[in-house]
């Protein structure tokens, strides 16, 4: 295997998918468990939201690593001025979401906890889940919105025309 696979770069576009997806798909596999009171369903809901959270910290850092490996011009070709304006903005909103992940994974703790030492108070445990993994997910989605314009000019939004072209007479 190609070891520059395995830069920073590379490593954070593969897993940055993991946190994104997982928050997207638990709020249904939880409903679902709450539809069929299946004790068993609730629990792997609660444990892909806990690996949402303990995959965040590895996908912060590849993508911490990253930028820095773009400033100090060791990934070619460095980045345009769009394209750096669009790291630092994905570089804010991830920083953002990281915190409401964990929470997303301190409630899903709880969960597996409340589902083996009080079973009856499973439901507000799911809900708890679901409220902070769709507030998440709204901020990880806008992440990784922000992530797609660094080096995808297609993904950006058009510019305004150039109004010097206008002459007032």
């Amino acid at each position: 295997m190609d070891p520059a696979f395995f830069h920073p770069e590379h490593l954070h576009v593969m897993l940055n998918h993991f946190p994104i997806i997982l928050l997207l798909i638990v709020p249904p596999i939880l409903l679902a468990a709450l539809f069929f009171d299946q004790k068993s369903i609730l629990a792997v809901g609660f444990s892909l939201a806990l690996l949402a959270d303990l995959m965040t910290p590895v996908v912060m850092e590849t993508g911490e690593s990253a930028h820095t490996r773009f400033e100090m011009g060791q990934i070619k070709p460095p980045l345009d001025e769009d394209g750096d304006i669009a790291a630092e903005m994905h570089e804010d909103m991830a920083k953002k979401a990281a915190p409401l992940i964990y929470l997303v994974g301190f409630a899903a703790i709880a969960g597996l906890l409340i589902l083996r030492f009080r079973p009856n108070w499973r439901k507000p445990a799911a809900f708890a889940v679901i409220a902070t993994s769709i507030v998440a997910s709204i901020f990880t989605l806008q992440s990784a919105q922000l992530g797609g314009r660094i080096r995808h000019p297609e993904f950006r939004p058009a510019k305004p025309a150039n109004p010097n072209h206008i002459r007032n007479d």
